[in-house]
């Protein structure tokens, strides 16, 4: 029985380190962050120019180290008057591992400013809902599967498949934003925190409590609007949360073709002591698709080819029958 606990015990600390290298311990993290807006601060829900949104994110990196590490969101919400309304989606799974977190959270959003018929709109935004991570006990392999003697892996004596911890899970974000559509600068800055209630990561019931960390972040930037229907967005996003800091920076170009319907957009990103991100994307009246390639600059640059990491974007906003643009969205 002792034997039999301690390998457990083990295990479980093998798993918890697994957790914490693949990543899990921690939030994602999006290069295309400004087409995750319910992601990035509660406080962007409903702040759209028109009746409701949809949008899905799909990100798959590290595919050397085995099978691809994937994040996946959906999300979808809407603007009632001052109110902003929304749900939002989020996985990550590790295939080589099996570990997989589920983030799922109601939003809501209040504009102060909207009864003041201004284009200074101060938004605070708060999130509940549920975090869940899981194990399905895959490739791991543990100590009691070596022969003393031998070292030859042998059956696992352990069976960690349907291990699952629960918590709920708190967000809460600020949006300040000039959206004055007769401005040629429109700039916006916000910021939020999240997992403001301590979220048990531990599988091991009755054990030692393993917290996921608070996330802290900030964004913000300046949409410059020039006479040739070229749009000019500089911004930045900085996230703090425990080891995983991270910081991008980066300008977004958006051209209007003739039609007014179409817009095509490009953009150059830096994160921080870590990749360069090239992003490409198009807008056709309600539809908007994005898709950026991070080249990985970091140490771990020397691990192959296959290093970077490659990011797809959606957005369906259902528009206003005029497609006359009321107020400028920070979309970032």
């Amino acid at each position: 029985m002792f034997k039999a606990n301690t390998m457990r015990q083990i295990g479980l600390v093998l798993l918890c380190a697994i957790v914490w290298s693949a990543g899990l311990a921690q939030d994602a993290h999006y290069s295309q962050y400004f087409m995750s807006p319910l992601y990035t601060n509660p406080a962007l829900t409903g702040q759209i120019n028109g009746n409701y949104r949809v949008n899905s994110l799909y990100r798959t990196q590290w595919n050397t180290f085995g099978d691809a590490y994937t994040t996946s969101s959906l999300s979808g919400d809407m603007r009632i008057k001052e109110f902003g309304v929304g749900v939002s989606f989020v996985d990550q799974f590790s295939g080589e591992n099996g570990f997989n977190t589920l983030e799922a959270v109601v939003s809501g959003a209040y504009d102060l400013a909207f009864k003041n018929n201004t284009g200074q709109h101060l938004v605070f935004g708060v999130q509940l809902g549920l975090i869940n991570k899981s194990f399905r006990d895959k490739n791991v392999s543990l100590p009691d599967q070596y022969i003393p003697g031998f070292g030859a892996i042998g059956a696992k004596n352990e069976d960690f498949d349907g291990l699952s911890a629960y918590g709920a899970d708190i967000n809460f974000g600020v949006l300040w934003f000039n959206g004055s559509s007769n401005l040629s600068y429109t700039p916006f800055v916000g910021a939020a925190a999240f997992h403001l209630a301590p979220v048990n990561e531990s599988f091991e019931e009755g054990g030692e409590k393993a917290t996921l960390p608070r996330r802290y972040l900030v964004h913000g930037g300046v949409r410059y609007r020039t006479e040739s229907a070229i749009d000019i967005t500089p911004h930045a996003q900085a996230m703090l949360q425990k080891d995983a800091d991270n910081a991008i920076v980066g300008v977004n170009v958006s051209y209007g073709l003739i039609d007014t319907y179409t817009r095509i957009e490009g953009g150059l990103s830096y994160r921080v002591n870590d990749a360069a991100v090239a992003y490409l994307g198009a807008i056709y009246k309600d539809f908007q698709l994005g898709v950026s390639y991070d080249f990985n600059i970091s140490s771990l640059s020397d691990h192959g080819r296959l290093k970077n990491s490659l990011e797809f974007s959606l957005t369906y906003i259902n528009k206003k029958k005029s497609y006359k643009q009321e107020f400028i969205c920070p979309r970032l």
